[in-house]
């Protein structure tokens, strides 16, 4: 089989398709482990009987990404070694690029947060400010791993704080509206991501 060379600091325009579902399952692995971690910051501004609605929801969201990730690896495993994959545009490897989007994301989530708790002391905005930085930071990620699904992922997570706002107006409202919107909100953006990443992965012209 004939394989394409890339150039330097440029990744194989065609990788196998074992290759894309074992990146594929990275991914949801990723995305369903940072998925509960968000949800578990966020569920405790959750009060009353939603405590129980939003904890069921969020449970069959996170079997349905942890499936998904376990769908990928056993697709993964089955496949062909040589079989090709899909087309796909060819983008700069991760390499400084990816690390640099990783350390400005830390710094503005360390910075900002820092700010929004000791100099505002609005410590429930928080993750509201996260969902901001996060969401904003899959924009260069996608660019840099040739994933233009991940702009779906962060306009919606950034969404998430627009929701919060809106929350945040009507009769009777907290100021928990912007903890629990945006920690839930994108738990469940990131869990139906690898859901459907799943989903897709045994459509032969559909990329994982």
């Amino acid at each position: 089989m004939e394989k394409t060379i890339a150039g330097p600091g440029v990744r194989p325009a065609v990788p196998t398709r074992r290759e894309q579902l074992r990146n594929g399952g990275r991914g949801a692995l990723i995305g369903t482990a940072f998925g509960l971690m968000w949800f578990v910051l966020g569920r405790p501004a959750v009060h009353g009987a939603a405590r129980w609605a939003v904890l069921g929801g969020g449970l069959v969201l996170l079997a349905a990404s942890a499936a998904a990730v376990v769908r990928l690896f056993v697709l993964a495993r089955r496949t062909p070694a040589d079989e090709p994959g899909l087309p796909m545009a060819p983008a700069p490897a991760g390499g400084p690029r990816f690390l640099t989007v990783v350390l400005v994301q830390a710094v503005a989530l360390g910075v900002g947060n820092g700010f929004v708790r000791n100099a505002l002391h609005r410590p429930e905005l928080m993750l509201s400010w996260s969902a901001l930085v996060v969401g904003a930071h899959f924009f260069p990620m996608a660019r840099s791993l040739s994933a233009p699904v991940l702009r779906v992922v962060g306009v919606a997570m950034i969404a998430t704080v627009g929701l919060a706002a809106l929350a945040a107006l009507l009769p009777g409202a907290t100021a928990n509206v912007w903890q629990a919107v945006p920690g839930l909100g994108c738990a469940a953006v990131l869990w139906a991501a690898g859901a459907v990443t799943g989903l897709r992965a045994g459509r032969r012209n559909a990329p994982a």
